[in-house]
């Protein structure tokens, strides 16, 4: 099995269930839709590591994955949506991750002692830091003072703030997140938590800060403490950039969780490989291109997305997640004698041979970020 094959079983057992789960929404028959939602939400858990809510929104029904900050889980549930039938698109908006106000956060609700919350209670006091592109953020609700545990007024104000803004925003443009039991005394922006989506965007869009329309866009970039002077694969690496930092830094060192997460889900983490051709700058050049040629090819035959890179003294780094191992293999071996007169590409899985052992790594500060893809 691969992943691309889980994601087309499981299209087919929606579309089986879809009449009795459309029949549910539409008559607010919320237990019916429990028992509809159940094996599917099952099957989600198991085959992209998160679950999924469905919506009776204005004109059509509503699906949103919601596999939170786990990278993996957001490939997959971006994977499953990009494979989603047609025919069940007709009547259907799938979204791959959390979006900004959802019925999900409208009717979130807070018990504390014995009074109910709303997002409606909740307010974010904020600064906005241009050099980073970020808000500083505390969440204050009139019941947070009633709360001993400031350990779950953290969380709970994480996530609320999630559900108002959306896992995009939330990864892209905050800073940090606290809490208040009382409104700060300071003069401070502020306002209600179900507004602060449009402060956000308001900053962005007038101060013509980066967008991104996922969080899968968003890439962070890491250099190895290392000596440089060291030639084999993967230990030569100059700077990695990434949209998988947990990836990045167990391929570095001697974890496998994340490797093993996806190769239960029938897929596989690796890289494309080659020796540099210049040894300048046109290497960098070189390995953006081929990167961008090959997501391209990759990603309409459903076999592989690229997730990162490196650059590093003798080779150049493409990193990859495969749905597809047999797909993504032939089509690699026929864009391998294509470009044959360029560079002599190479693919290996994380964690078979060639993984570096214990290397240490820096985040870059976000401003110096020039090498991202």
């Amino acid at each position: 099995m691969s992943v691309y094959e889980n994601a087309q079983n499981f299209w087919e057992h929606f579309s089986s269930r879809q009449p009795e789960i459309e029949q549910a929404l539409t008559s607010r028959d919320y237990p019916g839709l429990v028992r509809a939602l159940e094996p599917l939400q099952e099957s989600a858990m198991n085959l992209t590591g998160c679950g999924f809510f469905v919506e009776d929104a204005a004109d059509q029904f509503e699906m949103t994955f919601d596999p939170g900050p786990n990278k993996t889980s957001q490939y997959l549930a971006r994977y499953f949506t990009d494979l989603c039938p047609a025919e069940i698109l007709k009547k259907w908006i799938v979204n791959p991750v959390l979006m900004p106000l959802s019925q999900k956060a409208v009717e979130a609700q807070v018990q504390i002692r014995d009074h109910v919350y709303t997002l409606m209670d909740f307010h974010v006091f904020y600064t906005v830091d241009q050099k980073a592109q970020t808000f500083q953020t505390r969440v204050y609700c009139p019941g947070y003072s009633l709360i001993d545990n400031e350990e779950n007024k953290k969380e709970m104000s994480m996530y609320l703030l999630e559900l108002a803004i959306g896992q995009t925003l939330y990864e892209a443009y905050i800073g940090s997140v606290d809490f208040v039991n009382e409104p700060p005394k300071e003069a401070v922006d502020f306002c209600g938590l179900v507004d602060f989506y449009e402060a956000i965007m308001t900053v962005v869009e007038r101060d013509h800060w980066k967008t991104y329309k996922s969080p899968l866009e968003i890439y962070s970039v890491y250099q190895p403490f290392q000596d440089f002077a060291h030639d084999s694969l993967r230990k030569d690496m100059k700077i990695i950039f990434t949209t998988h930092p947990l990836l990045a830094e167990e391929t570095l060192g001697s974890g496998s969780d994340v490797l093993l997460d996806l190769k239960a889900k029938e897929g596989e983490y690796g890289y494309i490989y080659y020796a540099n051709p210049f040894n300048g700058k046109d290497d960098a050049l070189l390995r953006q291109e081929l990167s961008r040629q090959l997501d391209k090819t990759m990603s309409e035959l459903h076999a592989g997305q690229v997730v990162g890179g490196a650059m590093g003294k003798s080779y150049s780094y493409i990193d990859w997640i495969v749905y597809d191992r047999t797909k993504f293999l032939k089509a690699f071996e026929q864009l391998r004698r294509k470009l044959d007169d360029k560079v002599e590409l190479h693919y290996q899985p994380f964690g078979i041979t060639g993984q570096d052992q214990g290397t240490q790594v820096t985040q870059v500060p976000e401003e110096d970020s020039s090498a991202k893809e």
